[in-house]
């Protein structure tokens, strides 16, 4: 019944004619505090919603106090784990990165959630610290295979780390091992070089969604972006700060789905 369980998810996250989704990244609170764009939750969630997002990466706290403003829309993508990564450089930061679990399958199953996902960060500094993002991912794709429930993971190198975040040898590498783990849904950086990146999407054992990356500079240039993301193989978008941060948010989401489904 698992099975049935993570097909009907599934279902609910990507369109059934274009075969894509497009999906609002909105869990950035828990990694690196409030961002600019994000100081009014229900705005943003309220906005994504009637612009017809098909899925909403959230936080636990977020989804307690706001996640009534997506019954009957949007999808939920639980966010169950927490980073130091994206603190990386600043004052609030460490010299590598350190992951761990701040929620479980169980209880995103208890809040409604259709999946979850985690970070599964290469090539850190400290090995060990690779080896526990591999641990937290296996355990949980273990209990989403219990439980039925999507399991998205965030495969990226490390920042920081010694390999470069866009560097078309470890994204191939990263969406494999992601896929071998039982990821049922990739996140990803964008690759350096595009025509590579077909051929990354290609073999994946598991769709890739494109990680919005650094905020661009007014709508045309994130929609560019997301033009040349979809032209080459990918099967969604999960954009956060090149969202949020526009001024006519409405207006940034209803491009993309254009792009994303036609």
């Amino acid at each position: 019944m698992s099975e049935t369980g993570k097909a009907r998810r599934l279902a609910r996250m990507f369109n059934a004619r274009s075969g894509r989704m497009l999906c609002l990244a909105f869990d950035h609170g828990m990694q690196v505090g409030t961002v600019p764009g994000t100081e009014d939750p229900a705005r943003v969630l309220d906005t994504a919603a009637e612009a017809g997002v098909d899925a909403v990466i959230l936080n636990p706290g977020m989804m307690v106090r706001h996640g009534h403003r997506l019954a009957g829309g949007p999808a939920v993508i639980l966010r169950i784990d927490q980073t130091t990564m994206w603190r990386h450089g600043t004052p609030s930061g460490y010299p590598d990165t350190h992951n761990r679990l701040v929620s479980s399958v169980e209880e995103a199953v208890s809040m409604g959630a259709e999946a979850v996902i985690t970070y599964l960060f290469t090539c850190n500094n400290r090995p060990e610290e690779e080896t526990k993002s591999f641990e937290i991912c296996g355990a949980v794709a273990s209990a989403c295979r219990k439980w039925g429930v999507v399991h998205v993971i965030e495969a990226m190198a490390a920042k920081g780390g010694f390999a470069r975040h866009d560097d078309p040898d470890v994204i191939s590498l990263n969406c494999r091992m992601a896929g071998e783990i039982g990821a049922d849904i990739i996140k990803a950086d964008w690759c350096a070089d595009k025509e590579r990146f077909a051929g990354i999407a290609t073999q994946s054992l598991a769709p890739i969604a494109i990680a919005g990356g650094p905020a661009r500079a007014g709508i045309e240039a994130v929609a560019d972006y997301a033009r040349g993301v979809i032209a080459s193989g990918a099967k969604g978008l999960m954009f956060g700060r090149n969202v949020f941060e526009q001024a006519d948010m409405g207006t940034m989401l209803r491009r993309l789905r254009e792009i994303v489904h036609g």
